[in-house]
């Protein structure tokens, strides 16, 4: 049974006190002293706009050894939300550090990913977001940019998607895995659309 997250589409911009918080609990791949920082996320749209992401976590022990674009942010203290526009179709991934440095890919499955600066000039915008405990970044993912990846409209509006959202950290002093919706024990790993959660958007509540 897939994991859901509901959420909402607004019309002008995010009211993150209205977008419910998940929690990326689910722990995979755990050696003989796990580590499991509490990490939490929100996701939004904002109608012909974009898709609205703030994700976070407690850990404080951080590594952020990448500085540049599409540098393998995974083996830093990482934060990252995949999102699969049309059902069927191709995702993208956007892998964050705390500095705010990314990476970000476009493809099917884990062994096709293409990074999304060979494709088009659009691209994700990352902010590091200021966070009382540990570290957290926002996203902004413009529909324009879901459009020229998938070749399909997107407005951002009512409907059903699939996404996840994962805390990862490679080569940190504590390795750990961990996302919203279980992924199971083998590999592809997070990369493994099958097992992504489903989100739910509806209109704004008045």
């Amino acid at each position: 049974m897939s994991t859901v997250y509901q959420s909402f589409t607004f019309t002008t911009a995010p009211i993150w006190d209205r977008v419910p918080v998940g929690a990326i609990s689910h722990y995979h791949w755990e050696g003989a002293k796990p580590y499991r920082p509490n990490s939490f996320f929100q996701l939004c749209f904002v109608k012909n706009k974009g898709v609205f992401a703030r994700l976070w976590s407690d850990e404080t022990d951080l590594r952020t050894v990448c500085t540049r674009r599409d540098d393998p942010v995974w083996e830093d203290s990482c934060l990252e939300c995949f999102l699969q526009p049309v059902p069927g179709g191709g995702y993208l991934n956007v892998e964050m550090n705390p500095r705010g440095v990314f990476l970000a890919q476009w493809g099917r499955g884990r062994a096709d990913r293409v990074f999304i600066r060979t494709l088009t000039a659009k691209t994700p915008v990352v902010t590091p977001l200021a966070v009382k405990d540990g570290w957290g970044v926002e996203l902004f993912v413009p529909c324009a940019l879901l459009e020229t990846l998938s070749g399909a409209p997107f407005q951002a509006g009512e409907g059903q998607y699939r996404f996840c959202c994962f805390k990862c950290g490679d080569n940190t002093a504590h390795p750990h895995f961990a996302s919203f919706a279980p992924m199971g024990d083998n590999p592809p790993g997070f990369h493994n659309p099958a097992h992504f959660a489903i989100l739910e958007i509806r209109e704004e509540e008045a």
